[in-house]
């Protein structure tokens, strides 16, 4: 199903207040995200912490390069078959069932459609295991020119390849809980994961004795763990909800077949921004040893302020898009959209001011000990930060636009969409790393996440027609202005604590990085109330109001 051309009359004249439905929409989708941003700020924080411990141990060595491809291939299935296209085919058909069904054919699809995945991804791991060798020969092509790289690698494939049959039965049931409007347990089920991989490089690889290629046998194993427990942790919230997880496979369910259709065709449309990263990842293979894990360092920096607000924000939106449409609120629609679009602003360009001055100091006092000190891990890793960091708003607004066609059920437009970007992906990353190097892939990929929100942007315009353009171009100027006050005020921060940057020592670096952060935003959210950013005051106002 396409979304209708011109659904309703945007109407001419000035545009009119936000109407009490509006309003409340906006509330209720400031405090979904808020307490997912708590949540997933966890989780980040201990995904920090996890990727500390790993550099920590394993730096930007053989045994980091390997795991990296080795976990990111389950990781690339995850985003298609879980936080993906599940999420966004199993949302919408669910909510229907909420609103229009009764509770007994609720409790069931949550059965039927947990079985049936669980009958999918089992037969996926299955042959994932078996073709390893060959999906690593694709993967990482230039593992092959260093001793013992690509049989390592294999192994590790081998061994988190049940992963994603975790993922995606955790992820089913995180948009099970969001979709009844409980947040707070699938934000947190990610942060299990970072603690239980924390605990192993900890306590486990240690014990396996000197050599990383064995240590890194542990990290693998607390990845299993942590899959596991992400869907344990959520089985009581639903049992507070009367749901019950019964093994009822049954693939003619209706709603199975609604379900199907939907991600069939919305594999690659969610999932373009793991392909852009498998795709960096197999040209880094070929650059200068340690480049696939200063990638995965790099991007996880960059992801920490995508993942609080943007993940947060794109996951909350999903339920009441949906919603809207099946009640044909279009109108509230429009303005749902326009306003999250908004908030990923508000927060994503200050976001991406904040890495790109402060990428170095962020890295040397994240990462540099233990096996990353020295050699060049700071700067492959710096440079992957900057480049990636200049898409964090593009990343974010596909987040958000990218649901609104998938509550119309309309998987085909952001496939094609997503097929155009990655391309593009491709001839940027070839052309870019001849002159650029392992920075040239991380801007390919932004330059084409820019593309591909563009494309979907323009396409909403045509089909939707209004979508508080203007609304939206008057608090970008508004945002950009706080933030160019936020950068002046942080570059002088950096020039009076240089010396402290420039000191090999972890206090130096934390006075630094922590002085300019705290003016920065203290700058930058001044800037934007005297500015009168709607988007500061109306959060204010939210919280005042909780």
């Amino acid at each position: 199903m396409s979304i209708p051309m011109k659904l309703e009359s945007s109407g001419g004249g000035p545009r009119r207040p936000a109407d009490s439905r509006s309003l409340e929409t906006r509330r209720h989708l400031t405090r979904s995200a808020g307490k997912l941003s708590l949540g997933i700020l966890l989780s980040r924080f201990l995904g920090v912490g996890r990727d500390m411990a790993k550099a920590y141990l394993f730096g930007t060595g053989v045994a980091a390069d390997a795991f990296t491809v080795a976990f990111r291939i389950p990781n690339i299935l995850r985003a298609f078959f879980a936080e993906g296209t599940l999420s966004a085919a199993f949302v919408p058909v669910f909510g229907e069932y909420i609103e229009k069904r009764s509770k007994e054919e609720m409790r069931a699809l949550v059965s039927v459609a947990w079985s049936v995945l669980a009958i999918v991804l089992g037969v996926v791991t299955i042959l994932g295991v078996l073709l390893s060798p060959l999906i690593v020969r694709i993967m990482a092509p230039g593992f092959a020119d260093v001793p013992g790289k690509m049989e390592l690698t294999v192994s590790l494939t081998r061994m988190l390849f049940p992963y994603i049959l975790f993922i995606g039965l955790a992820t089913l049931l995180m948009g099970t809980l969001n979709s009844l409007r409980h947040f707070t347990a699938p934000a947190l089920a990610p942060a299990v994961l970072n603690v239980a991989m924390i605990a192993a490089v900890l306590l486990v690889c240690p014990r396996l004795g000197p050599d990383p290629r064995r240590q890194v046998y542990g990290l693998a194993a607390g990845v299993l763990v942590g899959g596991a427990l992400q869907v344990a942790i959520q089985v009581p919230f639903l049992r507070r909800n009367s749901i019950k997880l019964r093994f009822r496979p049954d693939f003619k369910h209706p709603a199975v077949g609604h379900i199907l259709g939907l991600m069939i065709p919305g594999v690659i449309g969610l999932g373009v921004q793991e392909i852009n990263a498998a795709v960096d990842m197999i040209f880094a293979s070929t650059l200068r040893p340690g480049s696939v894990a200063a990638l995965e360092y790099g991007a996880r920096l960059m992801q920490l302020p995508l993942g609080i607000f943007g993940v947060a924000i794109g996951t909350a939106i999903l339920p009441t898009l949906s919603r809207q449409v099946a009640l044909k609120q279009i109108d509230q629609l429009r303005e749902t959209a326009a306003f999250a679009t908004r908030l990923i602003a508000f927060v994503m360009l200050p976001a991406t001011i904040g890495l790109v001055l402060l990428r170095t100091p962020i890295v040397r006092l994240i990462f540099e000990r233990g096996a990353f000190r020295g050699g060049s891990s700071v700067e492959l890793t710096a440079t992957a930060l900057l480049f990636y960091s200049l898409g964090l708003v593009a990343y974010g607004g596909v987040k958000i636009v990218v649901p609104v066609f998938y509550s119309f059920k309309d998987m085909k437009t952001p496939v094609k969409f997503s097929v155009i970007a990655m391309l593009a992906n491709v001839v940027l990353a070839v052309t870019l790393m001849q002159f650029l190097g392992l920075g040239g892939l991380a801007l390919a990929t932004a330059l084409s996440s820019g593309l591909n929100w563009a494309l979907h942007v323009i396409t909403l315009r045509k089909r939707l027609g209004r979508l508080h353009g203007r609304q939206v171009a008057r608090s970008m100027v508004r945002i950009g202005m706080a933030c160019a006050v936020m950068a002046a005020a942080t570059v002088v921060v950096v020039m009076l604590t240089g010396g402290f940057g420039g000191a090999p020592t972890l206090p130096g670096l934390a006075v630094q990085v922590g002085a300019s952060l705290a003016v920065g935003m203290g700058t930058y959210l001044a800037a934007a109330w005297f500015l009168r950013c709607d988007e500061l005051r109306f959060v204010l106002s939210t919280l005042k109001a909780r």
